[in-house]
This record gives structure tokens, C-alpha cells and sequence, in this order.
């Protein structure tokens, strides 16, 4: 018996969504290649989110504001933050 299988693309990404993934992807990968990474925890009232740019070992060579972070991800260069 034949099942009619239908898709949907309801649950799909948007087209913007899925460019911003592909940009932001490759700014992490130029990151790595740089020795560095970025990094998210929840501060201790669990309420906010600290950014960190850290190199491939962990240690914390920055903290960035979560603008920073979204320039950093749109290509700007990861220099600078606040410590």
C-alpha cells in the first residue's frame, strides 16, 4: 500500500534565519582558525547571559557585551569587549 507523504514547510527556517546561521557559522569557524572561541554561561542570578571570547584552551581573554557579540557575528572583528 501506498502512503501519500506530504511536507510542510510551516516548521521551516526562513531564508533570513537560515542566512544568519550560515554567517554566523562561518564567523565562529574564522574564530577558531584565530585560536579563539566564544562562550555563554548565565551569571549567577541565572537571569542574564555573559558572553566571553575565550581562546581554544578556555581562558577568558574578554568579556563582551551581548551587542559586541552580535557585531562579532555579523563579521565585525572580535577585538576589544569589556573586562
Amino acid at each position: 500500500m501506498y502512503n501519500d507523504v506530504s511536507t510542510s514547510t510551516a516548521d521551516a527556517p526562513s531564508a533570513e534565519a537560515l542566512f544568519a546561521t550560515r554567517v554566523a557559522g562561518e564567523v565562529a569557524r574564522q574564530l577558531y582558525e584565530e585560536g579563539q572561541e566564544l562562550h555563554f554561561c548565565l551569571v549567577p542570578d541565572r537571569e542574564r547571559v555573559q558572553a566571553l571570547l575565550c581562546d581554544v584552551d578556555g581562558l577568558v581573554l574578554s568579556r563582551l557585551t551581548l551587542s559586541h557579540v552580535l557585531e562579532i557575528a555579523a563579521g565585525e572583528p572580535a577585538r576589544g569587549g569589556c573586562r
